[in-house]
């Protein structure tokens, strides 16, 4: 009986697929599905159809950004009441979801593909078998990437999603979807533009991608790269542009308020691998290109817009200036928008970053290695401000320490040995105007960096920004070489206790300008020098009102001056000098060639084509230093006219090594 029943149920099923083929779909069925012809078929395959339930999955290739490989983008877009399951789903509860690619395919992934958006998890509670089970769910769409390994731009890449539906509390056996997609099927760019910063060793590419959804909602997706050069990196992306102590300056974004700027949805670090070196890991230093994605919403996108990007690149053992590039995005009707750059400063975007959301990088996602995204979402402690001066106070004092310093310091040493047994207060005067000199220098990189930050400056003379400038770099080589020479005897500046052939002798004793100037030079000469605490200190000052950056730059015055007030307090603490005597004129020609090794480390900032004229200049400086030496060996005083007579040797020389060695741009348009 039971046979027989079986049997007419399949014939009566038979019958009416014949009858409805031509049919169209029932509600429930599948959008724009025929009935299946159950006769002369699998009997079960109407049942699979209809608890499978409407999913479509489509896949696209990405093109790579930065020198980075393409990204496989497989997407998933279930109808409304239907979920499957992640990835990563652990086993004992639902299955998870599979993506493999065919073996045939002219390409594989090489890594694990990353969900975006993340699934959603709970804990099971109501179902005994699985009580305690996590279960990761996606609903809506969900798009999977993973970097595709060679040959980049060619060849097909095909294979299938194998997922698990479910609706409501019931679910379907797992079932295979496939997708295939080329480099030519990609979403691909529509604008991209490339740009060096000024101030840093890196480039920073962007991409205007077509507008997309992105968790549910329609983006436009703007993909921010950077790459440093060889030996350098940056730093990790960060929601806020301090740094802690010993940290450099994060990378940041930010969308620039003026006009009308459109809605930033996100910004998705979409690659950053941190650093293998400890120190520098733990500083939030990352290896290779930091890759974010800028999700505007088109919709919001009315005219023109401006994107800051803040950024710093590092040695293991010094840093640039942090530095600031501007994106300027102008949609145009009816082709792909107009990019470009223009240099920026950081502070500019640090005044109002965008918040940054930490994703896995597609490119360490290795063995579910979610490093990356450790380094990106560490919180950074900003300074508080006494902390900051605390800082710089220890800063500045252990600048006095630094190399750049040692050739002023052992003048200053001089000077001391000079001051055992002078009036207390005469040494308290010398020592505050060595100190004037020194708190001049800091007031003035302070004032400059107040004044760009208000916009009244067109750069941020920064701590050692100076040293960037071609010019700076040559007028300091001039002024330390013809010091240098006066330390060797070639001729003597006219200024009591600066230096001079008789430095252990009662008329060589230092006055007020001596000390100012040494003050002066000192600090300057300090500047490329970076000791322990002046980085976090000095960025902290960026986006600080204009009384705390005066106050923090004069706190490291004070930490560089505290020697020297001591001294003047407490002249015992100098009475381990030894009297003034013949050593001292030893001891300042040993200076000499030491201020000439700074001469040779000034040079080492400048371009290899303002080499000669430099050396050039420098001999000039030497003849006219020589021309004054001579007149002083005769007769000790030297008349205005011989100064002049050797200054015009030196500006005369100079002049002319530049005019006819200095580089210059080719007038002839070669072409190969």
């Amino acid at each position: 009986m039971t046979t027989a029943l079986v049997v007419l149920s399949l014939g009566c099923a038979w019958a009416a697929g014949v009858r409805g083929a031509d049919r169209p779909a029932l509600p429930g069925t599948g959008a724009g599905r025929p009935l299946p012809q159950i006769g002369g078929g699998d009997p079960l395959e109407f049942l699979r159809d209809e608890a499978a339930g409407p999913v479509t999955v489509t896949a696209t290739i990405e093109p790579g950004v930065a020198g980075m490989p393409d990204v496989l983008a497989v997407t998933a877009t279930a109808e409304p009441g239907w979920h499957f399951y992640s990835l990563t789903q652990k086993s004992g509860g639902p299955l998870p979801t599979r993506i493999e690619i065919a073996a045939d395919s002219s390409r594989q992934v090489t890594a694990a593909f990353v969900p975006d958006p993340q699934p959603v998890r709970h804990t099971v509670e109501d179902i005994p078998a699985w009580k305690g089970l996590v279960v990761e769910e996606h609903a809506g769409t969900v798009t999977w990437r993973a970097p595709l390994g060679a040959p980049s731009g060619a060849g097909a890449v095909h294979g299938g999603v194998t997922m698990q539906l479910c609706r409501d509390n019931a679910c379907s056996p797992p079932e295979t979807f496939a997708f295939e997609t080329t480099a030519a099927a990609a979403g691909g760019a529509e604008a991209g533009v490339r740009h060096r910063p000024e101030r840093a060793h890196a480039s920073v590419s962007a991409i205007v991608r077509s507008p997309r959804e992105s968790g549910g909602k329609p983006v436009l997706p703007i993909v921010l790269a950077i790459e440093p050069e060889e030996g350098w990196h940056a730093y990790a992306p960060s929601s806020q542009g301090t740094s802690g102590v010993g940290e450099g300056r994060p990378t940041i974004v930010a969308l620039d308020a003026a006009g009308t700027p459109p809605t930033v949805r996100e910004v998705v670090v979409a690659s950053v691998t941190p650093s293998q070196s400890p120190e520098l890991s733990a500083a939030g230093g990352v290896d290779g290109p930091v890759v974010l994605h800028v999700l505007v919403d088109p919709a919001t996108v009315v005219g023109p817009f401006d994107l800051l990007l803040g950024l710093q690149t590092c040695t293991e053992t010094s840093c640039d200036p942090p530095a600031g590039v501007r994106l300027t995005v102008r949609p145009v009707e009816g082709r792909s928008p107009e990019v470009a750059f223009a240099e920026a400063r950081y502070a500019e975007a640090a005044r109002a970053p965008l918040p940054v959301t930490s994703a896995p990088s597609v490119l360490s996602a290795v063995g579910g290695d979610d490093a990356a995204t450790a380094v990106a979402a560490r919180p950074r402690a900003g300074l508080t401000l006494p902390l900051a001066l605390l800082m710089g106070l220890a800063g500045g004092l252990i600048l006095n320490l630094m190399p750049c310093v040692l050739p002023v310091l052992g003048l200053k040493l001089m000077s001391f040995a000079q001051q055992s047994g002078r009036a207390r207060r005469e040494v308290f005067e010398m020592n505050l105007w060595y100190c004037a000199g020194l708190f001049a220098v800091f007031f003035v990189l302070a004032t400059a960096s107040v004044a760009a930050n208000i916009g009244l400056g067109s750069a941020n003379l920064a701590w050692g920004e100076q040293f960037t400038s071609a010019g700076f770099n040559i007028t300091m080589a001039g002024i330390v070489f013809a010091f240098a020479l006066s330390f060797l005897g070639v001729w003597e500046l006219p200024i009591p206790g600066f230096i001079g052939e008789q430095a252990g002798h009662v008329q060589t004793r230092e006055g007020p300008m001596g000390a100012f100037l040494k003050g002066v030079l000192s600090t300057v000469l300090a500047t490329p020098c970076s000791g322990p605490f002046l980085g976090p200190v000095l960025g902290f000052t960026l986006t600080q009102p204009t009384i705390v950056t005066y106050a923090v730059f004069g706190a490291i015055a004070t930490g560089m001056a505290l020697p020297y007030i001591l001294v003047g307090v407490f002249p015992g603490l100098v009475r381990f000098m030894p009297r003034p005597g013949a050593w001292m004129t030893t001891f300042k020609e040993l200076l000499g060639f030491v201020m000439l090794g700074t001469v040779a480390f000034l040079l080492t900032f400048l371009p290899s084509s303002w080499f000669v004229p430099t050396f050039v200049m420098l001999i000039g400086i030497w003849m006219g230093c020589w021309w004054v030496g001579r007149a002083q060996e005769r007769s000790g005083a030297v008349g205005f006219g011989r100064w002049v007579q050797g200054a015009t040797i030196g500006v005369a020389v100079g002049t002319a090594s530049f005019l006819l060695l200095g580089p210059v741009a080719s007038v002839i348009d070669w072409q190969t």
